[in-house]
């Protein structure tokens, strides 16, 4: 299979955040070193304090982004799913990985090189200003993220997370298909696992979402933020 990605990888890559502010000339110098790297469930990609080789784009599955204590434990910062860099920041802080990386199920990425990219850069200020702009607006998004973490409630994390992560079905509603295991989407919005499953129960019981083996349809997300189940 060929590492080179499609017109239509290029094309979409071409509307996200990072890139969305270049010139065309200057995405296709950029685009021109970069590549698709397949990853099997459970596979490494990177671990803290590795050199940036790489800035990655997720096509198609689930990334794990996480931290390791020196007991063992794993926080889960981020679940990048289709649509999403990572470790763009990390090309500009001291040029190593700030966390691990790892495929949750199997997974098609688009890695650029970041040696090049960064080279790239440094030819032109205005470059690195069209770049910030993009990065500035994605650091803000996160931010809010932060904010609802630590100022929602259990239930209202779970709904949030699962919202943000759902597509329309046939009839409409909001669904999610669960590629996660329960701890990690536990531990990505800061409760305990047990926790998690006591908010699903709930929440199901109460006819707020139906969940069926790995799909969860939200059916009234404003009625279970009302009814403050925690």
């Amino acid at each position: 299979m060929s590492n080179v990605p499609t017109r239509n990888d290029l094309d979409t890559l071409r509307k996200t955040y990072l890139f969305a502010g270049l010139e065309d000339e200057e995405y296709d110098q950029v685009s021109r070193h970069a590549s698709i790297q397949l990853a099997a469930a459970g596979q490494s990609l990177f671990t803290q304090g590795d050199p940036v080789n790489a800035i990655f784009w997720v096509n198609e599955g689930l990334v794990r982004l996480y931290r390791s204590s020196p007991q063992g434990d794993e926080k889960v910062i981020e679940l990048a799913s289709p649509g999403r860099f990572f470790a763009e920041a990390a090309l500009f802080m001291g040029g190593r990985y700030p966390v691990n990386a790892a495929a949750q199920v199997e997974t098609r990425l688009i890695a650029i090189d970041a040696h090049h990219f960064k080279a790239w850069l440094s030819q032109d200020t205005n470059r690195c200003f069209r770049l910030l702009a993009g990065m500035s607006a994605r650091l803000h998004r996160l931010v809010n993220d932060i904010d609802r973490l630590t100022l929602m409630k259990g239930t209202d994390r779970l709904l949030q997370y699962l919202l943000d992560h759902s597509d329309p079905d046939e009839a409409g509603r909001p669904t999610v298909e669960l590629e996660a295991p329960k701890q990690v989407i536990a531990s990505r919005i800061g409760v305990k696992p047990e926790t998690l499953s006591r908010l699903f129960h709930k929440l199901s019981d109460q006819g707020y979402i139906e969940v069926k083996a790995s799909k969860v349809v939200i059916l009234d997300a404003e009625g279970a933020r009302q009814a403050q189940i925690d």
